[in-house]
């Protein structure tokens, strides 16, 4: 049995999550306050979508536009999948069109539905690997390639 938007929406009400339904694309978006993860605009939120590809037989889980590529692209795949390794079920992916690295899990719905705990686990778990993800990024990367420490004085 498919797993449709309607159900997982369902699903995210009877748990108090906050989300939109946008039919037109076929996603459910919900929004979280985060601690440490920076989305590339620099917001602390984390922007999960949901959707139900091949006929509602797989569910996803997103975070679009997780990790800004740098100039470096190979260079923070590689480390972000490095961290994916280590993280159970996240998977990374880049996508050229939208010079963008997004985090996404997928769980298989094969003859039955994803129940209440399993959706929320992928949600969950998205949520805190970006959290934890985002620590690690800025533990690796040096403070002037952040931007984040004070010129010399004199530097341009």
């Amino acid at each position: 049995m498919p797993m449709t938007l309607s159900r997982c929406a369902a699903i995210l009400k009877q748990d108090g999550v906050r989300h939109h339904v946008d039919t037109a694309d076929g996603t459910i978006r919900a929004v979280f306050v985060t601690r440490h993860y920076r989305n590339p605009r620099g917001e602390r939120l984390a922007i999960v979508q949901l959707d139900t590809p091949d006929d509602g037989y797989r569910c996803r889980a997103v975070i679009q536009r997780a990790f800004a590529p740098g100039p470096d692209v190979a260079a923070t795949c590689l480390a972000l999948c490095k961290m994916a390794a280590d993280t159970p079920l996240v998977g990374v992916e880049y996508d050229e069109s939208m010079e963008s690295i997004r985090m996404v899990i997928e769980a298989v719905v094969e003859d039955g539905e994803l129940t209440r705990l399993q959706l929320l686990s992928m949600v969950d778990r998205l949520v805190e690997a970006a959290e934890a993800w985002q620590v690690a990024i800025n533990l690796s990367v040096p403070p002037l390639a952040r931007g984040s420490a004070r010129r010399a004085r004199g530097a341009a």
